[in-house]
């Protein structure tokens, strides 16, 4: 998995520190950043925060979301308005799964903002990130309470991650096992360099399945028709190509 920076902004409550930290042990994070934290961690918090102690004890403090975004190469934060005025949000929000799509296949340090309990990130601070990201919820209650929100967005990305690892190309020492393995098996039919007709048989069927998976985890290049994508899906995509590498951040 790339490696993740979770900012919270002015958090005013040590639980809230406590569930996130917990949420972040659960899939595997350990970079927890506070900027200016309007509570001081106590028992409650670290109540809350369960097996992630080492989180805890590991929580770095800025003076500013400036300060704290520093050294990233990508950071996203998070809100509960689906604005998509550009007056309003910097860029088109994505959602969490679109994000760990976007985020699998690149190398970086990421950093995920939350903003307050009562009032999440205002506008400026959401100028300073890179892009934004919404989780979809129904629109008489959009507000997520900050833990479940962080919880959410760290599951995708854990899962996006899953799948990036398994999706991967087969190492050297994969690839010399198979050899491996098929050396040992002609070796095992006593070493003839004829086989019979049911073993080759056999081998055949082996291979033939073998090729069929790989043929599967391929997309046809040209399959005569074009797909057909959200708008967001569309936007997300354009900014993905856009991001490749990583961009690194601007600060004005």
């Amino acid at each position: 998995m790339d490696e993740f920076r979770v900012v919270l902004v002015e958090p005013s409550f040590d639980e809230s520190i406590g569930f996130v930290a917990r949420a972040m042990k659960n899939f595997g994070l350990s970079n927890l950043h506070l900027v200016n934290p309007r509570t001081v961690l106590g028992p409650s918090g670290r109540m809350r925060g369960g097996h992630a102690q080492d989180v805890l004890d590991s929580i770095v403090e800025h003076r500013s979301l400036k300060e704290a975004l520093e050294g990233l190469h990508l950071s996203i934060g998070t809100t509960a308005q689906r604005s998509y005025a550009a007056s309003n949000l910097v860029r088109k929000p994505m959602t969490p799964r679109e994000l760990g799509h976007v985020l699998k296949n690149r190398a970086g340090t990421v950093g995920i903002v939350f903003g307050r309990e009562g009032t999440g990130l205002t506008n400026v601070e959401l100028g300073q990130c890179d892009a934004t990201l919404t989780i979809p919820a129904v629109s008489e209650y959009q507000t997520l309470n900050l833990s479940h929100a962080a919880a959410i967005v760290f599951y995708e990305l854990h899962v996006a991650a899953g799948e990036s690892s398994m999706d991967g190309l087969a190492s050297e020492r994969v690839k010399k096992t198979i050899l491996s393995f098929l050396s040992d098996s002609a070796l095992r039919s006593g070493g003839r360099s004829a086989i019979r007709q049911r073993e080759g048989s056999l081998l055949v069927e082996v291979l033939r399945r073998i090729s069929e998976a790989l043929s599967q985890t391929k997309e046809p290049e040209d399959s005569g028709t074009q797909s057909v994508v959200s708008e967001t899906e569309s936007g997300t995509r354009a900014w993905a190509e856009d991001t490749s590498g990583l961009p690194q951040r601007h600060d004005s």
